[in-house]
Order: structure tokens, then sequence, then C-alpha cells
């Protein structure tokens, strides 16, 4: 028989304590941070380090802008998106203006006519001027809850043309049933709904489109003198 002596006791204990120390986790990141402070950092590991720090930066300011694009392209399709306006659609707007079907206000210019509007349509876009063209009534419209800004001109022989005006992101031109036409490098989109003509085209951000009972080319000549 055996007798474990007071050594052996000892010993036994001693072994069992260093066996949990053994598995105990140590944190040293304290200790690496006051060994960094204490040694320091060579010209070339600074310079690594502001780059990494100012790539990061540039990362979340781009993440940043990009999560706001997400959020406005969002906002724009839950609104419906760019929509098509038929030519009996605009050929009702031009008929309703002229035979004053519609509410409409009478202006003398295109800057009266814009005073006028801006109070219906706060940051709305801003009519061209047609130097060529008088200018009598104005008022505003919707497509499908895309608002349209329109101005009733008479041309130089007389006839009414109504000149109607959007924003280019809410209005989508018209497909392979329309006629192109190309004019001093601008291309107009030519439809026509009975005996009213009417050219569309897109210019600085604005979807433009005048109605008449006139030629195309005629509607495409004032649709050139428009000044943006």
């Amino acid at each position: 028989m055996t007798t474990n002596t007071p050594d052996d006791q000892l010993d036994t204990a001693t072994s069992q304590r260093l066996a949990k120390l053994r598995s105990m986790p140590v944190d040293t990141s304290r200790l690496d941070q006051l060994i960094q402070v204490q040694i320091p950092r060579s010209a070339e590991e600074s310079s690594r380090l502001s780059m990494f720090l100012h790539l990061r930066s540039v990362r979340a300011v781009a993440a940043s802008i990009g999560m706001l694009l997400t959020i406005g392209v969002l906002i724009w399709s839950l609104s419906g998106g760019a929509v098509l306006a038929s030519p009996d659609t605009m050929a009702k707007f031009h008929e309703e203006l002229v035979s004053g079907k519609v509410s409409a206000m009478q202006v003398d210019t295109i800057a009266d006519a814009n005073r006028t509007l801006a109070a219906e349509w706060n940051q709305g876009v801003e009519i061209p001027r047609v130097s060529t063209e008088h200018v009598m009534l104005c008022c505003m419209r919707n497509i499908k809850d895309k608002r349209v800004a329109c101005v009733l001109l008479k041309s130089e022989n007389g006839i009414p043309v109504t000149m109607a005006v959007a924003k280019a992101m809410d209005m989508r031109m018209p497909g392979g049933d329309s006629q192109t036409v190309v004019s001093d490098g601008v291309t107009y989109h030519v439809q026509s709904s009975g005996k009213l003509n009417m050219v569309m085209t897109e210019r600085q951000g604005r979807w433009v489109c005048l109605i008449g009972e006139l030629t195309p080319q005629r509607l495409i000549n004032i649709a050139g003198a428009i000044e943006f």
C-alpha cells in the first residue's frame, strides 16, 4: 500500500493549478497597445496608416452617396416613373386650351407665364422662351400625376400652338410608332391626332411638345427657335 507524503500532495496540487492556468485565456491587447506606444512607428508605417484611414473615409462617403441615390431612385420609382404622353392626350390639352374648356390664366410673355405657374408648381420646370411667337394663355395639366406646364402661343400666321413643358425624367419619348426627324442636330419625334400635328424633343433636362394645325416642319421650326 502506497502512502502519499505531504510532498506528494503538494506536487499534485501544484500540477493541477498549473494545468488550470494553461487553459485560461489571456488578454494581451492592452499589452500590445502599451508596446506600440513605446515603439515609434516608422515613416512608411505612418504613411500606410494614413492611406488606410483616408481610403476608409472615402469609402464611407461613397457609401453614403450611393445610399442617397438609391433612395432617390426608389422614391422616383414609387411615384410611377416616366410616363408616355399619347397623341390623343396632347391633342385634348390643345383643344381644351384653345376652346377655353380648361381654367387658364391670360399672360403676354413667357416670363409672365413662368411667374404665374411658379405659384402652382414649386421647383417646377421653367418654360423656355420663344421670341417669335405671341403668348396668350398658360395653365397646369397632369399626365398620370406628372405635372405639365402649357402655354398657348399664336404663330406668325395666327394659328394657335400649344407648347407643353415637363421634366425630362418624368416623360418618355414615343416608341417605334413615331417618326423621327433630326434638325440642326436635335432629334424630334413627330406624331399626329386628327388635324393636329405634334413634335416632341428633350433639351436641357426638359421635355417639350408643340401641338397645332401646322405642318410638322413648321412646328420643328418653332421648336428650333426656342431659347433654353
